[in-house]
Order: structure tokens, then sequence, then C-alpha cells
């Protein structure tokens, strides 16, 4: 842990960087322990970034059944 400005701050080895396949731009979740004895980061996983493609996907497949949505 190190002093970075107003705040502290963990390092991760380029090993373990590199093992979990992070960088810059990765987001993380951080997660404290009710006891305040631990933290725990998990990597956020990307999203699916075409998420309009896969509703319309969704749609087209289901088309008959939001038709029928559709007149309710």
């Amino acid at each position: 842990m190190f002093k970075n400005g107003n705040s502290y701050a963990f390092r991760v080895s380029k090993k373990d960087r590199e093992f979990m396949n992070v960088g810059e731009e990765t987001k993380f979740e951080k997660i404290v322990s009710p006891d305040g004895k631990s933290i725990t980061f998990k990597k956020i996983e990307k999203a699916t970034p075409n998420i309009l493609e896969v509703a319309n996907g969704v749609y087209e497949d289901h088309r008959n059944l939001m038709k029928r949505l559709e007149e309710l």
C-alpha cells in the first residue's frame, strides 16, 4: 500500500496483472467485509457491447409473442 495524493492505493504485480488479464481500462467492484478486516476486488466482466443486436434477436425469435403482447 502506498500514498497516492490524498488516498492510499495497492500495487498489483506485473505477474498478477498478466494472470488476471487486466489493464488500466479494467473496472473492479470493491467489497469490504462487514468486520472491516478484508477488502476484495472483483474484476467486472464487460457486458455485451451490442445489446441492441441481442434485443432485436430476441424480438425476432419471439415475434408472435411480441405481437400478442402489443395487442394487450
